[in-house]
């Protein structure tokens, strides 16, 4: 039996959604933007996908949220945007960003943005001495993921939303929180009441691919990043994906059933075994707050590919560092940036579990690792 081990790459779709979704794609397969008003209902799913997400965030209202095909094109879009207004200035974003958010950051560097990184420590927190220093009267725009998808580190959001305001209180706020969403409380009301943008993916949270979304506080304006169609109220044009977007709605409802704080018992306890046989393994950000379900770990000698190639042959599906970059042939920037040596870096692997794995994952990955490396 396969144990699936990588859930912040992706995950499964619950019986939930699937059944959510297939009426959309048999009897109620119509374009909700037709003019025909026979099949106006199908528009019901975007709104109770509106209305679920922003409950779950406690966001000011469902009109806050526009739908895209997922996080990347969110990401993208914030940066897009700068591009639309008459000012150049700062761009801060973290060192240890999604490659959504490095390469989008980067390329405005081509129209005369100044992109700076903001440094983490050997935890991969954001260090907020180093952050204020590097805010400035002319930063636009400051980018700080809610949570690592490799080490699974939980940024201060809060605490980075007020150095924001007192230094340069005219700049935007933005996190990508794909992979947060699902596992911890999100509150845009309260501790994350500073960010201003929000960008997510339901199949982070057992929801369907190619949709999520942006959330825009209130009063702020955005421009579109593609148009000629008018949905998304001419924010985001393109066939509305009703089938996906009922899909979102059900994973959100699931959200609410799952016990996080088992699925942590769970990831604590594979990380003990996992000292006990291998003494000298290094579990990355195990100081710090960190998403319940993620453990990164890595051993000299090791090469993290390499080893989940080996795992994939037993059955055991792992992740080595981000899924984004896999097959990159070098270590994570994630790693490197919070100061991991370059040998012990690419000897990096991630364990992610859900509500779904079951309980002998731990004894049967310990197993696995241990006979196919040591012999």
């Amino acid at each position: 039996m396969m144990i699936y081990l990588d859930n912040n790459a992706t995950t499964q779709p619950s019986p939930r959604v699937v059944d959510a979704m297939l009426p959309y794609l048999t009897d109620c397969f119509f374009n909700p933007s037709s003019s025909n008003t026979a099949f106006t209902g199908v528009d019901k799913a975007r709104d109770q996908a509106a209305i679920s997400i922003a409950q779950l965030l406690n966001a000011e209202g469902p009109e806050r949220f526009v739908f895209t095909s997922g996080a990347t094109e969110s990401n993208n879009w914030v940066f897009h945007d700068l591009l639309t207004k008459k000012d150049r200035g700062r761009i801060i974003v973290s060192a240890i960003e999604h490659a959504s958010v490095f390469e989008a950051a980067s390329m405005l560097r081509n129209y005369k943005f100044e992109v700076v990184e903001a440094p983490v420590d050997r935890e991969g927190l954001v260090i907020l001495d180093e952050l204020a220093e590097i805010l400035s009267n002319d930063t636009l725009l400051v980018s700080i993921m809610a949570a690592n998808n490799e080490t699974g580190v939980l940024q201060p959001l809060e605490k980075i939303g007020n150095i924001i305001r007192a230094q340069s209180p005219a700049a935007l706020f933005h996190t990508d929180a794909t992979q947060a969403i699902g596992k911890i409380s999100v509150d845009l009301q309260g501790l994350w009441s500073e960010v201003d943008l929000l960008s997510f993916s339901a199949h982070k949270f057992h929801g369907p691919k190619g949709i999520g979304g942006l959330y825009i506080r209130e009063a702020l304006k955005i421009e579109p990043m593609l148009r000629g169609g008018g949905q998304e109220r001419g924010l985001r044009s393109g066939t509305t994906n009703t089938p996906a977007l009922a899909g979102l709605a059900a994973a959100v409802l699931d959200i609410g059933h799952v016990d996080q704080e088992r699925i942590q018992r769970q990831r604590d306890e594979f990380e003990k075994m996992l000292i006990d046989e291998f003494p000298d393994v290094v579990i990355h950000s195990r100081s710090v707050h960190r998403l319940p379900n993620t453990s990164m770990f890595s051993c000299y000698g090791m090469i993290g590919e390499e080893v989940a190639q080996i795992l994939a042959a037993d059955g055991i599906i792992v992740g080595a560092g981000s899924a984004c970059s896999s097959g990159a042939g070098h270590p994570s920037k994630t790693m490197l940036a919070m100061g991991v040596p370059y040998d012990l870096a690419e000897g990096s692997l991630r364990v992610s579990i859900c509500a779904d794995t079951p309980s002998s994952f731990a004894e049967r990955f310990i197993e696995s690792i241990s006979r196919r490396i040591r012999h």
